[in-house]
């Protein structure tokens, strides 16, 4: 079993006593991310349509306790091994999850990297920042910090939901992609798979809802194409492809086999800003126009130009 501690700092913080309103703010995204961080772990996604798996209900399950005297929330969880052993008693495709962790070790690791805006991290997704930044809505209610604890400290104050949201503005979007590679791990369980592309690059993926399980089996091994969406670091770097269709290769497919690149990227509008002087921008145009000719002078000149 282990144990971390929610400590809220504010005029609000009235010790034991903790208003509904102000509770409902900070368990609801701590919840959802504690359940979508260990999720990203374990299947290479933190959301997907339909009904959360009972796996994922039992190990991503925490108790609360608020300490006296103090408003100190003391949550508790079972290492993973311990709540959903038949879920983490083997090695997971995606970033192993030592089964001695907890969901709460799991969700400080991703609250860590995103804080850090640590731009290679797998830990998290666009879904989960945007899930850590709904802790935000906490300051509305006369909190100013929330701090939470684990054998280390982290803060997180107004400007840190700020900077999430910052983080969550250079994760390129979605693209639709085509792969080519080899099709080198498959698991039934939680519908994963990695493809090792003809470049050397090793691509986790998941196949979707739409895309039967019994006709993937036999490509194990194989040369294959895989079709679906990518999803991004803020690297730029592949977190994951969904695939929704997955088949043997056929001809030449070495023009699919690197890893995409993202095609859309944050524009930051600051760097199109650029400071005029007097004979920059449009100081620079004013004046020079003579503004004495006549209209066929005019129009000549227009034609010229055209």
């Amino acid at each position: 079993m282990s144990s971390c501690t929610l400590r809220l700092t504010g005029a609000s913080a009235r010790g034991a006593v903790v208003s509904a309103q102000l509770l409902r703010e900070l368990m609801g995204p701590l919840v959802d991310g504690v359940q979508e961080s260990v999720r990203l772990r374990a299947e290479g996604r933190s959301r997907a349509a339909g009904a959360a798996p009972a796996w994922l209900e039992k190990a991503a399950s925490f108790d609360l306790h608020i300490q006296k005297g103090s408003t100190q929330l003391v949550l508790s969880a079972p290492s993973l091994g311990e709540a959903a052993p038949e879920k983490f008693s083997q090695r997971e495709l995606f970033r192993p999850l030592p089964p001695e962790q907890s969901c709460l070790d799991v969700f400080a690791e991703a609250l860590d990297d995103a804080l850090g805006g640590v731009d290679d991290s797998d830990r998290y997704d666009d879904a989960l920042v945007a899930t850590l930044e709904k802790l935000g809505r906490v300051f509305r209610h006369g909190i100013d910090v929330i701090e939470l604890e684990n054998g280390r400290s982290r803060r997180l104050v107004p400007d840190s939901i700020e900077s999430l949201h910052n983080l969550r503005r250079r994760i390129p979007p979605p693209q639709r992609v085509r792969l080519a590679g080899k099709l080198d791990v498959l698991r039934h369980s939680n519908r994963t798979f990695g493809l090792v592309l003809d470049s050397g690059e090793a691509i986790a993926g998941v196949l979707t809802g739409s895309l039967p399980f019994d006709s993937i089996k036999p490509l194990l091994g194989h040369e294959v194409t895989a079709s679906g969406q990518v999803s991004f670091r803020p690297s730029g770097r592949v977190l994951r492809v969904e695939a929704d269709q997955l088949v043997p290769a056929e001809g030449d497919q070495s023009v699919w086999g690197k890893a995409p690149k993202p095609l859309l990227h944050e524009v930051d509008t600051r760097a199109l800003r650029q400071p005029q002087g007097p004979r920059s921008g449009l100081a620079a145009i004013i004046g020079q126009w003579p503004g004495d000719e006549d209209d066929e002078t005019f129009d000549a000149a227009i034609r010229d130009l055209s």
